[in-house]
């Protein structure tokens, strides 16, 4: 995987959490959606850059405060799309680089940074 230099959340992952990712991404193809995993293919609104889109969340049945866990892979081909789409939410994180997103349980704020 390239690093996207181009794209804006390059130099400032934050902004890729600054609104609805709606808003944000465009959405190009769903491959999972359950209530705590889902995965898509987006595309950057702004410099049409895609990503391979994880999100997981663990349900420990302790409190509700359940890590969440969000994972933006840039992409160039269909065969790393297809490669992604074939690994399981631990093996993404052998990705880099990749924009990350992590809430666990014990924490006030989620961390946001990239991977590389």
């Amino acid at each position: 995987m390239k690093n996207p230099v181009g794209c804006r959340y390059w130099t400032g992952p934050e902004r890729a959490f600054d609104g609805p990712m709606k808003d944000l991404f465009r959405q190009l193809e769903l491959f999972v959606e359950e209530s705590h995993w889902w995965r898509y293919l987006l595309e950057c609104r702004e410099c049409g850059q895609k990503y391979f889109f994880e999100f997981y969340e663990e349900i420990d049945w302790v409190g509700g405060n359940d890590p969440q866990y969000s994972t933006y892979i840039p992409v160039d081909s269909d065969d790393d799309i297809e490669t992604l789409k074939a690994t399981s939410y631990l093996e993404l994180l052998s990705h880099t680089p990749r924009l990350q997103k992590d809430f666990p349980r014990d924490a006030e704020t989620p961390t946001v940074r990239w991977v590389r």
